[in-house]
């Protein structure tokens, strides 16, 4: 593999059930990102996409059976690894952006807690250091009024500021990539177009994109290659 190349899949297979009830998502997909670069992932709903992203952060399921010629991420092969070198790798290493922030949040935890999970995890902060830090993500990712909104639950959000504060949390701990999987899905057209700005600054920040998406009018905004 490239060194210069973030995450390099040759050959991925991914398939649920047993026997003559097993069936194939994913078939023979090979993708390459480098740091810096979006790569768009496109297909029709059902195609296999978010299988192929949660394979990236070992969230398939203890049904999947996942086959692939290789799945690196920065040199580092993933098959095989434990849960607990999986659970350094997320959120440290790779962010993940699902389409659903509502169901994706805690609805039991302020969205400030949310945020600063992966920062009580992967970074080494005191306590008054991780808050401003907290309000500085969500400054950053666009929610109006950070300090107001870090005390609030995700209900109390729009679908727009759950979004915002959803990549805020991706992107807390510093990751190399970012997946996002639909993540302009049931917003409307304007708060669509500030998404789509803010992960065009993270990849301009210099991180690895693997954008998963039907919606060509995202993909064109943001992609640099198709797979």
């Amino acid at each position: 593999m490239s060194e210069e190349l973030l995450v390099d899949i040759r050959k991925l297979s991914v398939s649920f059930g047993a026997g003559s009830r097993r069936t194939t998502v994913v078939k023979d997909l090979s993708l390459q990102i480098a740091p810096g670069e979006c790569v768009a992932l496109v297909g029709e709903s059902g195609s296999g996409k978010s299988v192929t992203a949660r394979t990236l952060v070992g969230l398939t399921g203890h049904d999947a059976h996942v086959d692939a010629e290789r799945i690196e991420f920065a040199g580092r092969e993933l098959r095989g690894l434990p849960e607990r070198a999986w659970r350094r790798i997320r959120g440290a290493e790779i962010g993940f952006v699902l389409q659903d922030a509502l169901a994706s949040l805690d609805a039991l935890r302020t969205v400030g807690a949310e945020v600063a999970e992966p920062l009580r995890i992967h970074a080494r902060l005191t306590r008054r250091e991780r808050d401003a830090e907290v309000l500085r993500l969500l400054d950053a990712a666009g929610v109006p009024e950070p300090a107001i909104r870090a005390r609030h639950r995700p209900h109390e959000l729009s679908g727009g500021q759950r979004q915002r504060a959803l990549i805020a949390s991706a992107i807390a701990a510093s990751p190399r990539l970012i997946i996002a999987d639909e993540p302009t899905t049931a917003l409307d057209a304007t708060v669509a177009a500030q998404i789509i700005r803010l992960l065009g600054e993270v990849k301009a920040d210099g991180r690895g994109l693997l954008l998963v998406s039907h919606d060509l009018a995202v993909v064109a905004a943001l992609a640099d290659r198709i797979a």
